[in-house]
């Protein structure tokens, strides 16, 4: 059980509220409290040293510093960087410049100096869906995510992290292929997806059997994650709002279809994580279930009752979730289910993820699941 020591003979819980109670202070005493673990624990070493020293953000993205420099003297498959005022921008095929990259997202000092002072010991890194791909052929699609994937494991083997990998999704078998390879890797924990794939068919199409096939056989984690450009943005009343509400529409929309189309049915080993905590649709499931009901939201019979059934098939991420959110949705699907997420380095992600997990009221082996344990089971990679 996770406690707090606050005198020679005493202990109390940990309390957000409590001004001697800060996140240095909850990271130092965790460090030296017993804390029960299970035994597979020791295999998961890359996540951490010791049982108990290690808070696991399973949500931060990069853009490694060395790749932007390599793209500044000769681009690769049409990316292209330069050097601005802000940091960095980038080119990518078909879609124009990025925003631009400051320091938090490509140099380790800020980075490090975050973590410390929100408790987070370790990161799974992500790449920025902003370059993960862009309008390309095939095979310099493949090119492309072979470069990215480099630079995202040497920028994971230098911060002592695990990083999240990237393929080309136009061509199921090679995805597959291409996956398996990559799993070679120690430092690759799993695979990003994004929701809405750019020149590959839609996630629930069987053209991508072989690579759903292949992650679940070999256990591989799946992330999930909305493009900075999604469906949502042909809506004409979205506006500003796109980063604020239109990536939790794409998110819950492609989810929902995955569920409809049954891919959990085909695949029901997958490990797949929704970021931002599911988008809408744990918070609307009965909605859902209505749709199915009156056939509203229906492609085929699904093997089990609801569409809300499935939910506990996957994992979510805590990022942008309130106290009480994060303490709904582990009520719904079980804490063992519910990872720590901050989306570092973006402003709309969470500042404080520790101290929100903490401030969700649930009970201390939770926090401890949620801070710790679930994402090092998750992504941990044995010897």
């Amino acid at each position: 059980m996770l406690e707090l020591l606050t005198g020679a003979d005493s202990k109390a819980r940990w309390s957000p509220g409590r001004p001697e109670h800060s996140v240095e202070v909850f990271t130092r005493w965790w460090r030296i409290t017993e804390v029960s673990r299970t035994d597979t624990d020791r295999d998961l070493d890359r996540m951490g040293t010791v049982a108990g020293e290690v808070v696991i953000d399973a949500h931060a993205h990069i853009v490694p510093a060395s790749l932007l420099e390599e793209l500044a003297k000769t681009p690769v498959s049409g990316f292209g960087a330069t050097r601005v005022e802000q940091g960095w921008v980038v080119s990518v095929p078909g879609m124009g410049d990025t925003r631009p990259i400051g320091a938090r997202m490509t140099e380790p000092g800020p980075r490090a100096a975050w973590m410390s002072k929100t408790g987070v010991t370790r990161q799974v890194l992500s790449p920025w869906m902003d370059i993960q791909t862009g309008q390309l052929a095939p095979g310099a699609a493949r090119d492309w995510t072979r470069r990215l994937n480099d630079a995202m494991s040497e920028s994971a083997v230098s911060l002592g992290a695990t990083a999240l990998a990237s393929v080309a999704t136009d061509d199921g078998e090679q995805a597959a292929t291409d996956l398996g390879e990559l799993w070679k890797s120690p430092e690759i924990s799993g695979l990003m997806l994004s929701t809405n794939p750019l020149g590959g068919p839609a996630l629930h199409d069987p053209a991508l059997t072989p690579l759903w096939t292949l992650a679940e056989e070999q256990g591989i984690p799946i992330m999930l994650h909305p493009p900075t450009c999604g469906p949502s943005g042909e809506l004409t009343t979205i506006g500003g709002l796109g980063n604020v509400h239109g990536r939790l529409l794409d998110n819950t929309l492609a989810i929902t279809e995955l569920i409809l189309h049954g891919l959990l049915d085909r695949h029901p080993g997958l490990e797949l994580v929704l970021v931002h905590g599911g988008g809408f649709l744990p918070y609307q499931a009965n909605r859902l279930d209505g749709g199915y009901r009156t056939k509203e939201a229906f492609v085929a019979p699904l093997a089990r009752e609801t569409p809300s059934a499935y939910l506990r098939d996957f994992h979510y991420d805590t990022v942008a979730l309130s106290g009480a959110a994060i303490a709904f949705l582990a009520g719904l699907v079980g804490a063992d289910r519910v990872l720590l997420g901050s989306d570092f380095p973006f402003a709309l992600g969470d500042p404080e993820p520790v101290r929100t997990v903490l401030g969700s009221g649930l009970k201390p082996h939770e926090t401890d699941a949620i801070l710790y344990s679930n994402a090092a089971k998750l992504f941990g990679r044995k010897p």
